[in-house]
C-alpha cells in the first residue's frame, strides 16, 4: 500500500508557523498590558500614600504642600499617559487578535484540505486493493 503524502504539506506548516508567530506577538502585547496596568496600580498606590502624607502632618510647611501638590500632579500625569498607551496597546491587540483568527482560518482551510485529499487517497486505494484482489480471485476460479 503506498504511503500518503500531502502536496500542499509545505504550505500548512508555513501557514502553522505563521501561526505560532502570531500567537507569540498576542501573548508579548498581553504581558505590556499586565505590565502597565501595574504600574497604573503602583502609581495610583504612590499617590494615595502622598496625599495621606500629606493630610496625616498636623503641621505642615508651604515648600512641602507645594511639594506634594506638584508630586500629585506629575503621578496623575504619569497614570494618564500610562493610560493612554494601555488604549493603544488594547487596540494592538485587537488588530493582532483579527490576525490571529485569519490565520487559524486558514490553517484550519488546509487541514480541511488536508483531510479531504486523506479521504480521497484511502478510496483510491481501496478501489485498487479491490481490483487486485477481484483479479486474484478470478484466476484462482480459472484454475
Amino acid at each position: 500500500m503506498a504511503k500518503f503524502k500531502y502536496k500542499f504539506d509545505t504550505i500548512k506548516s508555513i501557514k502553522e508557523r505563521f501561526e505560532k508567530i502570531v500567537m507569540k506577538e498576542l501573548s508579548i502585547i498581553n504581558l505590556e498590558i499586565e505590565r502597565i496596568k501595574n504600574e497604573i496600580e503602583n502609581l495610583k498606590l504612590e499617590l494615595r500614600e502622598t496625599k495621606l502624607k500629606k493630610l496625616s502632618n498636623n503641621t505642615i510647611k508651604i515648600n512641602d504642600l507645594q511639594f506634594y501638590a506638584k508630586h500629585e500632579n506629575y503621578l496623575d500625569r504619569q497614570i494618564s499617559l500610562l493610560r493612554k498607551e494601555l488604549s493603544k496597546k488594547n487596540i494592538e491587540k485587537d488588530k493582532k487578535l483579527k490576525e490571529l483568527i485569519k490565520k487559524s482560518k486558514e490553517t484550519k482551510t488546509f487541514e480541511m484540505l488536508e483531510e479531504k485529499h486523506k479521504m480521497e487517497f484511502f478510496k483510491t486505494q481501496d478501489k485498487l486493493e479491490q481490483i487486485e484482489l477481484d483479479e486474484i480471485a478470478v484466476k484462482e476460479f480459472n484454475r
